[in-house]
């Protein structure tokens, strides 16, 4: 139950510190009130193995951070509910999928697919810094989820059943987002006396998706960070694959820069077009100094190579 609502387990998923429960309203035996939870609903609590003072001050810290994100490319926490021993349980929109879930299904993804997504990403990451100063530094497929876009198919003149264009695809888990405004970091930080007050989540991740300088004394996150990411994700779209070889150290192929002409390489091989390529590699380049210096910026490069990769003068990556 869920307040006065009968809800049936439909399935579960872990990860390093929470699970996720999926659940249906049980129809059968629902009362006539409805809540906002709606029909399908996902909850998120912590493990119990992971229940410390740490582990439950690190839940508590992502929540208030998730709580003040509103926008259509953030997937929404509706609410939080009181578990009692289990603790904080964050009630969220259900969502049928990640986006690792279709890179699985279809490999590589087309061109137009692909850069709308990113496109979504982009305008999700640009709401959580602009409204709070707020880097995510996690971004991967697993991490961003996706639902049917009610909106975009009511403007459909003609509906195409397996288009990812009839999605709306979403920013999830805000575990080890970086707070740069003081004011929501004092309320959502962890307590003084936590070890995790003096550490920083900047080597924290998934390697192959990490910026070079969250391994590197002296550089702290940003969100050229979060766009190196993008730019990871934004290549393994388009090619089915990502630039680190399989029995090689990802942190030793990201710090030699090796991973440059991998990219390179893949792009070459997959014919994806010149200007996409060349805003990928800026993207994922070493420096951040190099990189887009902020979502607005990466939007309206985004803009301009998506058009020139339609012209009729366009070439491939070389």
């Amino acid at each position: 139950m869920i307040g006065n609502l009968p809800y049936i387990v439909h399935g579960a998923t872990r990860g390093g510190m929470g699970c996720v429960l999926l659940l249906w309203l049980d129809s059968k035996n629902c009362p006539t009130i409805m809540s906002a939870l709606g029909l399908k609903v996902a909850l998120k609590a912590i493990l119990p193995e992971a229940a410390d003072a740490e582990g439950i001050a690190l839940f508590k810290r992502e929540l208030t951070v998730w709580a003040g994100l509103r926008h259509p490319n953030i997937v929404s926490l509706v609410e939080i509910v009181d578990g009692g021993d289990a603790g904080w349980v964050a009630a969220m929109h259900w969502c049928p999928g990640s986006l690792r879930d279709v890179m699985t299904q279809r490999g590589k993804l087309p061109l137009q697919d692909a850069t709308m997504i990113l496109a979504n990403l982009i305008d999700g990451l640009a709401h959580a810094y602009r409204q709070d100063k707020v880097h995510h530094l996690d971004m991967k497929p697993e991490n961003v989820l996706y639902h049917m876009d009610l909106i975009r198919l009511m403007e459909k003149k003609k509906i195409e059943n397996d288009s990812l264009d009839n999605f709306r695809f979403m920013v999830a888990d805000w575990g080890i987002a970086s707070i740069k405004q003081p004011k929501l970091n004092a309320i959502a930080g962890m307590p003084p006396s936590s070890e995790s007050a003096l550490r920083t989540f900047n080597n924290m991740g998934t390697l192959v998706y990490m910026a070079p300088e969250r391994f590197l004394r002296g550089y702290t996150s940003s969100s050229r960070s979060d766009i190196f990411s993008l730019g990871m994700m934004y290549l393994e779209m388009l090619t089915g694959k990502h630039p680190f070889q399989s029995g090689v150290n990802p942190v030793e192929t990201l710090l030699s820069g090796r991973y440059i002409i991998d990219a390179t390489s893949l792009l070459k091989q997959s014919g994806t077009p010149m200007s996409i390529g060349q805003l990928i590699l800026e993207m994922i380049a070493f420096s951040p100094q190099n990189r887009p210096s902020d979502y607005s910026i990466l939007g309206q490069r985004l803009l301009r190579a998506s058009k020139k990769s339609k012209g009729i003068f366009s070439r491939t990556f070389k």
